[in-house]
């Protein structure tokens, strides 16, 4: 996989070196949880991107990348592109690029177009995320995404992550989850009690009012 990841990242680094168009960029999903060091399974890896240009439109630049990916790619991977009101199954609302290999060497490949402003402080908040290799996104940030997907996995995925943050990062969680308006529901999967298993991580949610989710 990390082949596959390598490739498609040089992809990413030449298109901002072609363009002169700064990109921020990482791993997030179940990838990021694993990369975490908090054990799962994943069927595929998914990518957070920001190209930052202020001469063109956001969409402009996801359809020139897009097509540079499938000029590069071609010979080897499928490249599709599903913009994100047209896809009503994509609870973040994402521009989606997905990379599979016909050959099934490689898991699926996901790369999602960052939609939202706490979204890019996520990427802006990492060591490096404009160069090299990617990291895996922060887990406050993760935390965040994964409360907008709602799905059972998220839930656990969320759990797991509480054990193994600083009081610092369950702060900007509780922060992001207010922001997305999505506290009540971080409070109900941290209190949940999952079968054989203790109860989740206490968290005392106080009300500091809820923010519009800015994109």
């Amino acid at each position: 996989m990390e082949n596959f990841l390598k490739i498609v990242t040089e992809c990413i680094d030449k298109f901002s070196k072609d363009t002169n168009i700064a990109r921020h960029a990482a791993i997030i999903g179940g990838h990021a949880i694993i990369l975490h060091g908090i054990p799962r399974t994943t069927l595929d890896v998914d990518v957070l991107l920001h190209y930052a240009d202020t001469k063109e439109h956001p969409s402009e630049i996801v359809e020139k990348f897009v097509a540079f990916l499938k000029e590069q790619l071609e010979d080897l991977f499928e490249v599709e592109y599903f913009a994100a009101s047209r896809d009503p199954f994509d609870p973040l609302k994402h521009d989606l690029i997905i990379i599979t290999d016909p050959k099934k060497r490689f898991k699926k490949l996901d790369i999602l177009i960052a939609n939202y402003e706490w979204e890019l402080e996520g990427l802006m908040s990492m060591a490096s995320s404009d160069e090299g290799l990617l990291g895996s996104y922060p887990k406050p940030y993760l935390v965040g995404m994964k409360l907008m997907a709602g799905g059972a996995q998220d839930e656990e995925d969320i759990r797991n992550l509480f054990f193994i943050m600083t009081d610092v990062e369950k702060e900007k969680a509780l922060e992001i989850a207010q922001l997305i308006k999505r506290d009540k529901n971080l409070s109900k999967i941290l209190a949940k009690k999952r079968p054989g298993k203790m109860k989740g991580p206490q968290v005392d949610i106080q009300s500091r009012g809820s923010g519009e989710v800015g994109k």
